[in-house]
């Protein structure tokens, strides 16, 4: 059983076996030798399942694998399971897609049977990382072109150094487990300057009979996997090898020639230009807003952004005064020179800061100010008080179902500053004036009265099939929403969110801070 490599699997042992990215022969000698020598095999959804046919009858295999929103057995448990089996005597493998370390969750399960004195081994595998674009064609590096790959977990928002590497030409990054996030990676990277230039390749079901790969652009590439049905198991590979052709010989322009002499860094063939997106001589619109944890929340606010980005004369990013990266200081930096003493007459503006916020504060006079200050750029007034985002409001509240006998409380997320106290008391005035009826105004944080006393206030007196709904003054779902929604209302409307209205506020505030 061992003959192939003399590998042994004992008793009561653990083997984590990297299966490699799915073809049943992709697997190594030494990981299919121990398969052979096990009496229960954990596996993956992901791996070389073809192989599991092959296993004799007295082999017990237990399916664990992780499906996109339908876990069939937390990490936690999965490890207990390993002990569990181990301690019975059995010779366990633990069958997993790719390279048991490259976000296979390895590690974890190695540290829950060294824990429990169970003796454990790792047969690394062929990741997918490396393997998907291969099998579509993509090589992650390429002298002359691509020096380095950098591999990224895309479960969630893109790191400082994620959005590094797709900035670095010489770089080529993939994303795994990302295809269903796709839209959100493209909005991140777009909005913090990637060139929508940049090659993409989707690699679906990579070495499998099913595998198809499809190409595009950062521009267009969230279209091209839509049209094309691509779904997951996929691997998305971003940069120059990734380019349509870049493998063709017959087509020698959608090469890089490969240098004379070196490999390394010094041998990549730099563009000679930045991103097209950064060479527009209007000035950069910087939409700055509060930050998130709240994935839905940071999704509406990147839609918001990429449908002002449509419209605007020059470049947008994005930019956070907490919680998220990158921090409107360092973005002003990055877009705006140094510059003692500005004024529009005076001195070319080269940024221009949107608040993405709904009434003057501490972010907005402190944070967006401070980052402003001493810079070619400029702050613009936040979006409210605004009559728009009264008709925005009032949308929302049909949508939510508002009748005629109904009680409305505006709630705004608050402020300690008694100027945006006022605004957020005008905005309650334009919804009034554009309802038609009376609407009360509560804060979910720092100012008065809280929403849930306004509320309250709200029910005294209602008949008894009204109810008290609450619009919500937020511009995205996050932790204000949150706190508005758990005011105790009958109803609570959906943020403003991504309108076109509100796209419209942000382009007026910043032509107005460039006195157009």
């Amino acid at each position: 059983m061992n003959g192939l490599t003399g590998a042994h699997l004992e008793p009561g042992a653990v083997a984590l076996v990297g299966g490699g990215p799915g073809a049943w022969d992709l697997i190594t000698v030494r990981g299919l030798d121990l398969l052979r020598q096990a009496d229960v095999v954990v596996t993956d959804r992901l791996g070389p399942r073809a192989l599991l046919d092959e296993l004799g009858a007295d082999v017990e295999v237990i399916d664990v694998g992780k499906r996109p929103g339908a876990h069939s057995m937390r990490q936690d448990d999965i490890g207990a399971l390993l002990v569990a089996i181990a301690r019975e005597g059995r010779r366990v493998v633990r069958l997993k897609g790719g390279d048991p370390f490259v976000l296979g969750r390895g590690g974890e399960e190695v540290l829950a049977c060294r824990a429990a004195g169970i003796d454990v081994q790792v047969v690394p595998g062929v990741t997918s990382a490396l393997a998907g674009p291969a099998a579509g064609d993509v090589p992650v590096t390429h002298r002359g072109t691509a020096v380095a790959v950098h591999v990224v977990n895309a479960h969630g928002d893109l790191g400082p150094a994620d959005l590094a590497a797709l900035a670095d030409p010489g770089t080529t990054t993939v994303l795994m487990m990302g295809v269903e996030w796709l839209p959100r990676l493209v909005a991140q990277a777009l909005l913090n300057g990637i060139d929508p230039a940049t090659p993409v390749a989707v690699v679906q079901e990579a070495t499998l009979p099913g595998q198809r790969q499809v190409r595009g652009t950062l521009a267009d590439i969230e279209q091209v996997v839509a049209e094309a049905v691509i779904g997951h198991p996929a691997v998305i590979a971003v940069g120059r090898t990734a380019a349509e052709g870049f493998l063709r010989p017959e087509q020698p322009a959608a090469a890089a020639e490969a240098p004379e002499h070196g490999s390394g860094r010094e041998a990549v063939d730099l563009p000679e230009h930045g991103p097209a997106s950064d060479r527009s001589p209007a000035p950069v619109l910087i939409g700055c807003s509060h930050g998130t944890r709240s994935r839905e929340g940071r999704d509406v606010l990147r839609a918001l952004l990429r449908r002002i980005a449509a419209q605007a004369p020059g470049a947008v990013r994005e930019a956070f005064v907490d919680v998220q990266s990158p921090d409107v200081a360092a973005v002003v930096a990055a877009h705006a020179r140094p510059a003692e003493a500005r004024t529009r007459e005076g001195e070319e503006v080269e940024a221009v800061v949107v608040p993405l916020l709904l009434s003057l504060g501490y972010h907005v006079k402190d944070d967006i100010g401070g980052a402003v200050a001493g810079r070619a750029a400029t702050a613009a007034a936040p979006l409210g008080p605004d009559p728009r985002l009264a008709e925005v409001m009032a949308q929302r509240l049909v949508e939510a179902g508002l009748r005629d006998g109904d009680a409305v409380v505006m709630a705004g997320s608050g402020t300690r500053d008694p100027e945006g106290v006022a605004q957020v008391e005008e905005m309650a005035r334009l919804l009034s004036e554009r309802l038609g009826r009376e609407v009360t105004t509560g804060f979910a944080y720092a100012a008065t009265p809280p929403v849930a006393d306004a509320v309250a206030a709200a029910r005294e007196g209602l008949a008894d099939d009204a109810r008290v709904v609450v619009a919500s003054y937020v511009l995205a779902p996050g932790h204000f929403h949150d706190l508005v929604a758990a005011s105790g209302a009958d109803v609570v409307t959906a943020p403003l969110g991504d309108h076109l209205l509100v796209a419209e506020i942000a382009l007026e505030r910043y032509e107005a801070a460039l006195g157009a």
